[in-house]
């Protein structure tokens, strides 16, 4: 499973506007910009983990991990495989009270550049591929991208873009100030959490050449 379920009131896509720093830490900046026809703002994450493409990709393919470094994870499964590179997850996002948790269906694809070795999963949204449960408010219009590069001293630089409509009753102010905490949380939790998959590997992912 591509972890992104969890990164409530959010979808992505390139929309030409210019990006604003909202946040800026020693491994981290956040940046938002106005997304065409929607009053709420595209979230762009950027950070640096010390791990290996491998290790990166076993944490988010990791669904029963997600809760426990994703921010307001309620628990993510996968509902159907295709091979490696596409999955397609059902995710619960505990929301802030008074807002009813939202679930999302999305479907990730995975996708390596063969010379330079960088990964793009991007994501896309499928609120009708099962049926909606009535404690849930389905999040009808998410979707971004991960994109991880691997530098050349051994970490990989993570991008993570998203934009999307939580549905049902939500002050847009709330959901974008949520949107950006959403990716700064869970971005912060990434260094820790990857940790765990140290010395993973498969055959899907190729590590990048060493230097000369």
């Amino acid at each position: 499973m591509f972890c992104l379920v969890g990164v409530p009131l959010l979808l992505a896509s390139g929309q030409g506007q210019s990006w604003e720093l909202v946040l800026q830490q020693d491994n981290l900046a956040v940046h938002k910009r106005d997304y065409a026809g929607s009053p709420l703002q595209e979230i762009r994450g950027i950070t640096r983990v010390e791990a290996s493409l491998n290790a990166v990709m076993a944490l988010l393919k990791d669904a029963e991990f997600n809760r426990h470094w994703v921010y307001r994870s309620g628990g993510a499964r996968i509902l159907r495989e295709e091979g490696y590179a596409r999955a397609y997850v059902y995710g619960v996002v505990d929301a802030p009270w008074p807002m009813r948790d939202r679930d999302t269906v999305v479907r990730f694809d995975y996708k390596q550049d063969p010379i330079t070795a960088n990964i793009t999963i991007t994501i896309k949204n499928f609120p009708e591929f099962i049926p909606v449960d009535e404690r849930y408010v389905r999040v009808p219009d998410f979707g971004g991208f991960w994109m991880l590069r691997p530098q050349m001293d051994g970490s990989v630089e993570v991008i993570y873009q998203v934009y999307g409509n939580p549905g049902g009753w939500v002050p847009v102010w709330l959901a974008n100030v949520a949107a950006v905490t959403s990716v700064t949380r869970t971005l912060e939790n990434m260094g820790g959490a990857v940790e765990n998959y140290k010395g993973a590997l498969s055959p899907n992912v190729r590590e990048p050449s060493p230097q000369p």
